[in-house]
C-alpha cells in the first residue's frame, strides 16, 4: 500500500526553498568577505614592500627625496585602503551573522516539518502493520474454526 501524502508537503517545500535561499545568500556574503580579505592582504603586503623599499632608500648615502616621498605617500594610501577594506569587512560581518541566524531558523523550520513527516509515515506504517496483523489473525481464526467434516 502506498504511503499517504504528507499533509504539509507544500509548506515543507516552501521552507526548503527559503533555507536554500538563505544558504545561497550566506555563500555570496562569505565570497564577498573572502574577496575583501584578499584585497586587504594584498594592500598590506604592497604597503610592507613599499616600506621596505623606503628603508632601503634611507640607508643609501645619497638620499633620493622624491622617491622616498612618493613611496611614503603611496604607503599611506595603501594603509588607508586596508583600513577601508577592514571597515567593509566589519560591516559585512554583521550581515553574515544575521544571515547565519536566518539560516538556523530556516533549517529548524524544515527539520520540524521533516520530523512531522517522519511521524506521519511511522504512524501510517504502524497502522498498515496493525491491519495486516489483524487480517492474518482473522485468516488464522477462520481456518481454525472451520466445521469439522468427519469421516
Amino acid at each position: 500500500m502506498p504511503q499517504p501524502a504528507f499533509r504539509f508537503q507544500a509548506l515543507l517545500q516552501y521552507r526548503e526553498h527559503l533555507r536554500d535561499l538563505c544558504r545561497q545568500r550566506l555563500a555570496e556574503l562569505l565570497a564577498v568577505d573572502a574577496e575583501l580579505a584578499h584585497r586587504k592582504d594584498t594592500a598590506v603586503a604592497a604597503r610592507n614592500e613599499l616600506l621596505n623599499e623606503l628603508r632601503a632608500l634611507l640607508t643609501q648615502p645619497r638620499l633620493e627625496v622624491d622617491q622616498a616621498a612618493t613611496r611614503r605617500y603611496h604607503a599611506g594610501q595603501l594603509a588607508a585602503e586596508a583600513q577601508r577594506l577592514q571597515h567593509q569587512r566589519d560591516q559585512l560581518a554583521g550581515r553574515i551573522a544575521e544571515c547565519r541566524q536566518a539560516l538556523v531558523k530556516a533549517d529548524q523550520g524544515v527539520k520540524v516539518l521533516e520530523q512531522l513527516a517522519d511521524k506521519q509515515r511511522q504512524a501510517a506504517e504502524w497502522e498498515q502493520d496493525r491491519r495486516e496483523s489483524r487480517e492474518r489473525e482473522e485468516i488464522w481464526q477462520a481456518g481454525r474454526l472451520r466445521p469439522f467434516a468427519g469421516p
